[in-house]
């Protein structure tokens, strides 16, 4: 386990919630929200670069036709296989022109995504309403966007997400959850997200490295993917360390972060 939960520290009830200092507890108590499960449906695959962009899924992502993909950038070796797989891929992004893929099955949106629909962004509740559904099978939803998905999922529909079997992507500035706002708006994305999914892998991005928050090691990024928990079986929370034998460190010339003693 990454973490045991502990009970919440009791608090002044009258102190305003923006100045209420995050106590160790509440710490550990995310992170229980995030510890992974094991899988006993599904065996795990790595899709993608052996370095930055790619990411550790259930192998039935390998038959997925349908892929909305956020946060492109010049990294598209986790579009790219699955697009060779036989998936459309629906890409995002709006700080570039246009796709680095020539593959066909690719389809690139000059767009960012946004908690609303308000130009160059669109919420995701948008993007899932160009996907024919009825013909959907092992969907993904797939995000790097350097900070903005904690907005973004915070204000997505849980229909929205629910429909998506499999969802991965970088989650960024844990650095910043002494901070009570920030801290607030992570535990609600993960308390939404539990909801409808379960963390089935963990990796700490080491381009980030560490930092000390109550004690409490935490890297500055986490790659995480979810299995929808409809779609799966699961066993109690999963013994595999952290990182595991399909990740790779992000930066090559630098060594992995590992979690497991945490």
């Amino acid at each position: 386990a990454i973490a045991t939960p502990v009970a919440p520290v009791a608090s002044n009830a009258t102190e305003p919630a923006f100045f209420k200092p995050v106590t160790q507890p509440e710490l550990f108590n995310l992170l229980n929200l995030i510890r992974p499960w094991q899988m006993i449906s599904d065996t795990k695959i790595r899709l993608g670069s052996d370095a930055d962009g790619g990411y550790v899924m259930p192998s039935s992502s390998l038959r997925s036709n349908t892929v909305i993909s956020i946060g492109i950038g010049n990294e598209v070796s986790f579009d790219n296989e699955l697009a060779r797989l036989g998936a459309r891929v629906i890409q995002f992004d709006h700080t570039i022109d246009s796709t680095p893929s020539t593959l066909p099955g690719i389809e690139f949106n000059r767009l960012g995504w946004g908690a609303l629909d308000e130009h160059p962004f669109v919420s995701l509740h948008s993007m899932v309403s160009m996907v024919d559904w009825t013909k959907a099978r092992h969907p993904i939803l797939k995000f790097d966007t350097e900070g903005a998905e904690w907005n973004c999922l915070v204000d997505a529909r849980n229909e929205d997400l629910d429909r998506f079997e499999v969802l991965t992507g970088e989650f960024h500035d844990f650095q910043n959850l002494v901070n009570r706002p920030h801290f607030d708006q992570v535990m609600a994305v993960f308390i939404k997200l539990r909801t409808t999914h379960r963390v089935i892998h963990m990796h700490a991005n080491n381009a980030g490295g560490m930092v000390m928050l109550g004690g409490i090691p935490f890297p500055r990024l986490l790659e995480l993917t979810f299995m929808r928990k409809r779609s799966a079986s699961f066993h109690g929370h999963s013994s595999e360390p952290i990182p595991g034998p399909l990740d790779r460190p992000n930066v090559p010339r630098l060594p992995e972060l590992y979690l497991r003693a945490f």
